[in-house]
Protein backbone atom coordinates (compact mmCIF):
# COMPACT_ATOMS: atom_id res chain seq x y z
CA UNK A 1 0.00 0.00 0.00
CA UNK A 2 1.30 3.85 -0.99
CA UNK A 3 1.70 5.76 1.76
CA UNK A 4 2.60 9.60 2.34
CA UNK A 5 4.59 9.54 5.50
CA UNK A 6 6.82 12.56 6.81
CA UNK A 7 8.82 14.11 9.97
CA UNK A 8 7.74 17.72 11.04
CA UNK A 9 9.43 19.78 12.45
CA UNK A 10 8.94 21.32 15.93
CA UNK A 11 7.76 24.39 14.81
CA UNK A 12 4.49 22.48 12.93
CA UNK A 13 3.74 20.70 16.28
CA UNK A 14 3.21 24.36 18.06
CA UNK A 15 1.29 25.23 15.20
CA UNK A 16 -0.94 22.45 15.40
CA UNK A 17 -1.28 22.19 18.81
CA UNK A 18 -2.68 26.19 18.65
CA UNK A 19 -4.83 25.29 15.93
CA UNK A 20 -8.80 23.93 17.33
CA UNK A 21 -10.23 20.78 15.58
CA UNK A 22 -13.48 21.53 13.19
CA UNK A 23 -14.87 18.71 11.06
CA UNK A 24 -17.66 19.61 8.85
CA UNK A 25 -19.94 18.56 11.45
CA UNK A 26 -18.55 21.06 13.79
CA UNK A 27 -16.04 21.35 16.69
CA UNK A 28 -14.81 17.53 18.03
CA UNK A 29 -14.33 16.61 21.43
CA UNK A 30 -12.65 14.34 23.53
CA UNK A 31 -12.71 14.03 26.91
CA UNK A 32 -11.47 10.97 29.32
CA UNK A 33 -10.62 7.72 27.44
CA UNK A 34 -14.19 6.00 26.74
CA UNK A 35 -12.88 2.88 25.79
CA UNK A 36 -9.30 1.32 26.96
CA UNK A 37 -8.32 -2.45 25.60
CA UNK A 38 -6.66 -4.89 28.12
CA UNK A 39 -6.05 -7.60 25.96
CA UNK A 40 -2.95 -6.95 23.55
CA UNK A 41 -2.59 -8.69 20.76
CA UNK A 42 0.37 -9.58 17.97
CA UNK A 43 -2.20 -8.51 15.59
CA UNK A 44 -0.01 -7.68 12.21
CA UNK A 45 2.48 -10.67 13.19
CA UNK A 46 2.28 -12.38 9.80
CA UNK A 47 3.38 -9.63 8.03
CA UNK A 48 6.66 -9.58 10.08
CA UNK A 49 5.30 -6.72 12.61
CA UNK A 50 5.83 -8.06 16.47
CA UNK A 51 4.59 -5.29 18.00
CA UNK A 52 1.38 -5.68 20.72
CA UNK A 53 -1.71 -3.39 19.65
CA UNK A 54 -4.58 -2.13 21.62
CA UNK A 55 -7.65 -2.18 19.54
CA UNK A 56 -8.77 1.42 18.75
CA UNK A 57 -12.78 1.44 20.59
CA UNK A 58 -15.10 0.39 17.96
CA UNK A 59 -12.19 -0.68 15.60
CA UNK A 60 -13.44 -3.83 14.91
CA UNK A 61 -17.07 -2.52 13.50
CA UNK A 62 -19.40 -5.37 15.22
CA UNK A 63 -22.65 -5.69 16.91
CA UNK A 64 -22.24 -4.20 20.28
CA UNK A 65 -18.61 -2.33 19.68
CA UNK A 66 -18.54 1.29 21.37
CA UNK A 67 -19.92 3.29 17.83
CA UNK A 68 -17.55 5.60 15.63
CA UNK A 69 -19.39 9.36 14.84
CA UNK A 70 -19.66 8.81 11.02
CA UNK A 71 -20.52 11.59 8.24
CA UNK A 72 -20.57 11.51 4.61
CA UNK A 73 -22.01 8.45 3.78
CA UNK A 74 -20.06 6.31 6.03
CA UNK A 75 -21.94 3.42 7.19
CA UNK A 76 -21.02 -0.18 8.88
CA UNK A 77 -20.98 -2.57 6.19
CA UNK A 78 -21.48 -6.64 5.33
CA UNK A 79 -17.93 -8.07 4.74
CA UNK A 80 -14.72 -8.51 7.22
CA UNK A 81 -10.90 -8.42 6.65
CA UNK A 82 -10.22 -11.49 5.47
CA UNK A 83 -7.37 -12.46 8.59
CA UNK A 84 -10.26 -12.08 10.68
CA UNK A 85 -7.75 -10.37 13.19
CA UNK A 86 -10.42 -9.93 15.83
CA UNK A 87 -11.95 -13.26 15.57
CA UNK A 88 -13.70 -15.99 13.10
CA UNK A 89 -17.13 -14.83 13.95
CA UNK A 90 -16.42 -11.21 12.73
CA UNK A 91 -18.73 -10.43 9.81
CA UNK A 92 -18.66 -6.65 9.55
CA UNK A 93 -16.52 -3.21 8.38
CA UNK A 94 -16.74 0.03 8.00
CA UNK A 95 -17.74 1.76 4.91
CA UNK A 96 -16.12 5.57 4.03
CA UNK A 97 -17.05 6.26 0.48
CA UNK A 98 -15.67 9.69 -0.94
CA UNK A 99 -16.42 12.72 0.94
CA UNK A 100 -17.24 10.62 3.94
CA UNK A 101 -15.34 10.73 7.48
CA UNK A 102 -15.69 8.43 10.34
CA UNK A 103 -14.52 9.28 13.74
CA UNK A 104 -13.54 6.87 16.58
CA UNK A 105 -14.31 6.98 19.94
CA UNK A 106 -11.65 8.12 22.39
CA UNK A 107 -9.63 5.57 23.11
CA UNK A 108 -6.42 5.09 26.30
CA UNK A 109 -3.14 7.05 24.61
CA UNK A 110 -0.54 7.79 26.60
CA UNK A 111 3.06 8.94 25.90
CA UNK A 112 4.88 6.02 23.30
CA UNK A 113 1.88 4.91 21.57
CA UNK A 114 3.76 5.66 18.00
CA UNK A 115 1.57 4.00 15.42
CA UNK A 116 -1.86 3.19 14.22
CA UNK A 117 -2.81 -0.18 11.65
CA UNK A 118 -6.04 -1.13 9.86
CA UNK A 119 -6.74 -3.31 7.51
CA UNK A 120 -8.11 -1.71 4.43
CA UNK A 121 -9.29 -2.08 0.47
CA UNK A 122 -10.51 -0.03 -1.84
CA UNK A 123 -13.83 -0.38 -2.56
CA UNK A 124 -14.86 1.78 -5.20
CA UNK A 125 -13.67 1.83 -9.16
CA UNK A 126 -11.18 5.16 -9.10
CA UNK A 127 -8.03 5.85 -7.25
CA UNK A 128 -8.31 7.82 -3.85
CA UNK A 129 -6.55 8.03 -0.88
CA UNK A 130 -7.43 7.63 2.84
CA UNK A 131 -6.75 10.39 5.32
CA UNK A 132 -5.57 9.34 8.57
CA UNK A 133 -5.96 12.19 11.51
CA UNK A 134 -5.42 12.11 15.07
CA UNK A 135 -7.36 14.29 17.58
CA UNK A 136 -6.17 14.89 20.56
CA UNK A 137 -6.37 17.64 23.45
CA UNK A 138 -3.10 19.88 22.97
CA UNK A 139 -1.23 21.36 26.22
CA UNK A 140 -2.75 24.55 25.39
CA UNK A 141 -6.13 22.79 26.39
CA UNK A 142 -7.40 23.27 22.73
CA UNK A 143 -8.51 20.21 20.56
CA UNK A 144 -6.03 19.62 17.58
CA UNK A 145 -6.14 17.77 14.82
CA UNK A 146 -2.60 16.09 13.55
CA UNK A 147 -2.18 14.59 10.24
CA UNK A 148 -1.39 11.04 10.47
CA UNK A 149 -0.68 10.62 7.00
CA UNK A 150 -2.45 9.21 3.92
CA UNK A 151 -2.43 5.74 2.31
CA UNK A 152 -4.11 4.32 -0.91
CA UNK A 153 -5.21 0.86 -0.68
CA UNK A 154 -5.62 -1.01 -3.57
CA UNK A 155 -8.50 -3.18 -4.67
CA UNK A 156 -7.65 -6.35 -2.21
CA UNK A 157 -7.74 -6.52 1.36
CA UNK A 158 -4.59 -5.58 3.34
CA UNK A 159 -2.85 -4.52 5.95
CA UNK A 160 -1.99 -0.68 6.08
CA UNK A 161 1.62 0.21 6.41
CA UNK A 162 2.34 2.32 10.05
CA UNK A 163 0.20 5.22 9.87
CA UNK A 164 3.03 7.25 12.68
CA UNK A 165 1.29 8.88 15.54
CA UNK A 166 4.38 10.82 16.71
CA UNK A 167 3.08 14.26 16.93
CA UNK A 168 0.09 13.03 19.31
CA UNK A 169 2.29 12.15 21.89
CA UNK A 170 2.69 15.59 23.86
CA UNK A 171 -1.27 14.49 24.39
CA UNK A 172 -0.68 11.87 26.47
CA UNK A 173 0.91 13.83 29.14
CA UNK A 174 -2.38 15.25 29.66
CA UNK A 175 -4.59 13.29 32.54
CA UNK A 176 -7.37 12.81 30.02
CA UNK A 177 -4.72 10.47 27.88
CA UNK A 178 -7.78 10.07 25.32
CA UNK A 179 -7.40 10.15 21.60
CA UNK A 180 -9.62 9.34 18.47
CA UNK A 181 -8.88 8.54 15.60
CA UNK A 182 -10.36 10.27 12.16
CA UNK A 183 -10.28 8.24 8.47
CA UNK A 184 -11.68 10.70 5.83
CA UNK A 185 -11.82 9.38 2.20
CA UNK A 186 -10.99 11.14 -1.04
CA UNK A 187 -11.95 10.22 -4.41
CA UNK A 188 -13.26 6.75 -3.96
CA UNK A 189 -14.81 4.81 -1.74
CA UNK A 190 -12.40 2.54 1.21
CA UNK A 191 -13.54 -0.53 3.40
CA UNK A 192 -11.63 -0.34 6.76
CA UNK A 193 -11.68 -3.11 9.26
CA UNK A 194 -9.62 -3.97 12.95
CA UNK A 195 -7.98 -0.55 13.41
CA UNK A 196 -5.19 -0.81 16.15
CA UNK A 197 -3.02 1.26 18.41
CA UNK A 198 0.66 0.34 19.52
CA UNK A 199 2.58 -0.19 21.49
CA UNK A 200 -0.46 -1.48 24.28
CA UNK A 201 -1.25 0.70 26.84
CA UNK A 202 -3.57 -0.56 30.06
CA UNK A 203 -5.38 1.65 31.84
Amino acid sequence: MSKRFGVVAIVGVLVALAVPAVSGAGLLFTGAAQTCDTDPTKAFAQWGDGASYALVGGGAFESGDPGWTLSGGAKLASGNEPYYLEGRGDSRSLLVPAGGTALSPTSCFAFGDWHLRFVARNAGTTKGSLQVDVVVRSLLGILSVLDGGTVSPSGTWAPSSRVSALLSNLGGLLPTRAVAVRLRATGTAYQVDDVYLDPWKSN
